[in-house]
């Protein structure tokens, strides 16, 4: 979707820690502690250090084009025709997973928000929603990420405070108890759902910032703030919930809400984390559609891919709503097909870039960690040729 539109690194911050978060905010205590019990709370830590040089893989990208997405970067590294292939790879990946977020958005609401409520309504509501957010483009996208922000950190703050009393320490005792193939495990949900996936922002970093060293820092500082939010609510819910109601139930940090009662007239404060991941969620799947619509114009060589807006929304709402018939399928595709495509896409991918790229700069003398270039200025034209 070519455009002249930007946004600030203020923006692009919130952006990146509503993407990082996502549905990672229910659903990974109770994954975690699934696999390593009362350990949980020590994998985002441990997830989020080994994903700082993938983090800065996509920083190294970002300098060697600093106005182009991922698209344009394929083509600049691999040569039209295998960064063509590449691109199509990379379509792959919001297009298997934009479909099973919203279903597992849909799923949530359809249990604890609007029970009764035909499937097929919500699942309109919600594509309709998104399609309109990207039909209005990638500027009052990133505004508007900033303006809810005040929806969306006094309820953490509220969610987390309140908690704080309740933590009992013993019970992250004994601690790494967890067999290897149990870390192995854990490990890989959580680089697969939430590491990794940082990788769909370069969809927009950095052709869409207007400061590209303002752009990189806010990508480095709205990954560490995404990835300490679950880190703490993890911690949170072994130590409030348990690990073995962790592991049991299916939105730990929904019940983690539901416990808060002070006195007699602060209570329902689950709320508070339905318009958490609601926010998280909906920035998510805009970036993810917005993603598939940069991919196709770019492939198809569209100047404006709006009109295929509607149609592509129709085809995602029909995957959407047939792409799962159990919770049972929809974890195995996490298990067998989410987690295995993000770690592709997100790690191996970007560091063969970073690899192919670093060798065909190194040949034609050029640095391999480029200043941030001034305003207006394309490294396309001087790294095409390599």
């Amino acid at each position: 979707m070519e455009s002249n539109q930007t946004f600030t690194g203020v923006s692009y911050t919130f952006m990146v820690i509503y993407a990082t978060c996502s549905t990672a905010l229910l659903g990974i205590p109770a994954s975690m502690a699934y696999f390593v019990a009362q350990d949980a709370w020590l994998f985002p830590i441990i997830g989020s250090l080994i994903g700082i040089p993938i983090i800065f893989s996509y920083t190294v990208l970002a300098r060697w084009m600093p106005n182009g997405t991922i698209f344009q970067m394929n083509d600049m590294i691999l040569g039209k025709a295998f960064g063509t292939v590449a691109s199509a790879l990379f379509l792959l990946f919001p297009l298997f997973h934009f479909p099973a977020i919203i279903s597992y958005n849909v799923g949530f609401m359809a249990n604890f928000l609007l029970p009764g409520t035909p499937l097929f309504v919500l699942f309109l509501l919600c594509m309709l929603t998104i399609v309109y957010g990207v039909y209005c483009g990638i500027e009052p996208i990133a505004r508007t990420a900033t303006l809810i922000s005040i929806f969306f950190i006094p309820p953490l703050i509220l969610l987390i405070g309140l908690n704080t009393a309740d933590v009992d320490v013993k019970m992250l005792e004994p601690m790494m108890r967890m067999s290897v193939s149990d870390g192995a495990n854990a490990l890989a949900f959580f680089m697969g759902n939430v590491v990794c996936n940082v990788v769909i922002q370069l969809a927009v970093f950095p052709r869409y910032l207007n400061s590209k060293k303002s752009g990189e820092r806010a990508l480095w500082i709205g990954y560490l703030i995404g990835c300490t939010i679950l880190t703490i609510l993890t911690f949170l819910c072994i130590t409030v919930l348990s690990p073995q109601v962790t592991g049991r139930d299916f939105y730990p940090a929904l019940s983690l809400a539901q416990r808060i009662e002070l006195g007699e007239f602060l209570e329902r404060i689950e709320a508070t984390i339905t318009i958490i991941w609601f926010i998280s969620i909906y920035f998510n799947l805009l970036l993810y559609l917005f993603a598939i619509m940069e991919g196709i114009s770019h492939l198809f060589k569209l100047k404006d891919s709006k009109a295929l807006l509607l149609p592509v929304g129709m085809l995602l709402l029909f995957v959407s709503l047939t792409m799962f018939d159990s919770v049972v399928q929809e974890r195995e595709f996490y298990r067998f097909v989410s987690i295995p495509q993000s770690i592709l896409v997100g790690f191996v991918f970007p560091a063969l870039l970073v690899l192919i790229g670093a060798i065909r700069r190194k040949k034609n003398h050029l640095p391999l960690y480029p200043k941030h270039q001034s305003k207006g200025s394309n490294s396309l034209s001087s790294t095409s040729s390599t």
